[in-house]
């Protein structure tokens, strides 16, 4: 049996916040790296430092939940717009009641990161639609965390044991 101290409890926000945290701490370094970050021809060493942290704050938690299944679908990479999202989970907005967009990306609109792209999902072929955009402080999220048999659930919280 596992103690308290080798679960990590969050919310999807709260990861999801982590990880914003961390590339906006990045960004005089990557600077300084002459590494550009801006949404405009971003440097490809940043895509790669954004997918690694994303990596490390986001999904390892959710692939170490309690409530993962050996069936679970894989959660879609970061900063990737795929054509469908059938063989995926993803992480949606929670006040999306459908739960018919996906997260891609964070971007700077008018400060850091202060922006959310999202896929619009098809709600019968997931197939991905038009982007769409929503303020970073208006945004809550969910984990559509869904199995091999199509069925899925949202996720707000998890517990990640190491």
């Amino acid at each position: 049996m596992r103690d308290d101290d080798d679960v990590l409890k969050a919310t999807l926000d709260g990861l999801l916040d982590n990880f914003r945290s961390a590339l906006i701490a990045m960004r005089p370094f990557a600077a300084k790296a002459m590494i550009n970050y801006e949404d405009q021809d971003t440097h490809r060493s940043w895509e790669q430092l954004a997918e690694c942290m994303f990596d490390v704050f986001v999904r390892s938690p959710i692939d170490a939940d309690r409530g993962r299944s050996g069936k679970d679908l894989p959660l879609v990479r970061y900063d990737i717009d795929q054509d469908d999202y059938l063989g995926s989970s993803w992480i949606a907005l929670w006040s999306d009641p459908t739960a018919r967009t996906a997260f891609v990306w964070l971007i700077s609109r008018v400060e850091p990161l202060d922006t959310v792209q999202l896929a619009a999902l098809d709600p019968v072929t997931l197939r991905s639609g038009h982007g769409r955009e929503v303020p970073w402080r208006e945004a809550s999220f969910v984990f559509i965390r869904r199995a091999e048999d199509g069925q899925g659930e949202a996720v707000r919280q998890i517990e990640a044991v190491e």
